[in-house]
């Protein structure tokens, strides 16, 4: 949690909760004798964190939920709920995000990330600079998660 969300995406405050389900297991390199990964599926975990301000929001908190989609040696799914009720229209939109990192052999790893609003109540006037907002912050969250993989996977 440290190398990524305190020293590289600079949050603070980070409270992250253990799995649902299997959390002495779940991220080993081999899961013990007599567990199935299939067991995993569907584990959440709940997190929340503080998260710097930037030039349009003051510092806010982001309350997530993360669920296990596809765990196996050859690929991981993890969709993302995120809420982050603090910033300018917070309370009108959910930030669900997908990243799917699959293994391609030869010590190397595909991650494929994504993002989109849901607006529960429907979208506000400022759905569009909400939805731009959110892909800006999260493409530049993606790409610091890669770094941080390729630095500390060995």
């Amino acid at each position: 949690k440290d190398a990524f969300y305190a020293d590289i995406m600079k949050y603070e405050k980070i409270e992250i909760q253990q799995w649902s389900t299997n959390d002495n297991d779940i991220g080993l390199p081999k899961p013990p004798d007599g567990v199935d990964e299939s067991s995993f599926l569907h584990a959440t975990l709940e997190y929340s964190y503080l998260m710097p301000k930037s030039a349009f929001v003051k510092a806010n908190m982001c309350y997530g939920t993360l669920e296990i989609l596809h765990y196996d040696n050859h690929c991981l799914v993890l969709k993302e709920k995120t809420l982050t009720p603090e910033v300018p229209y917070g309370n009108t939109f959910i930030a669900w995000t997908q990243y799917s990192i699959v293994n391609t052999g030869k010590n190397t790893c595909r991650m494929v990330c994504s993002v989109e609003a849901e607006f529960p109540d429907g979208q506000p006037m400022v759905a569009r600079q909400i939805k731009s907002g959110m892909r800006s912050g999260c493409a530049e969250k993606f790409v610091s998660l890669g770094e941080t993989i390729c630095r500390y996977a060995e």
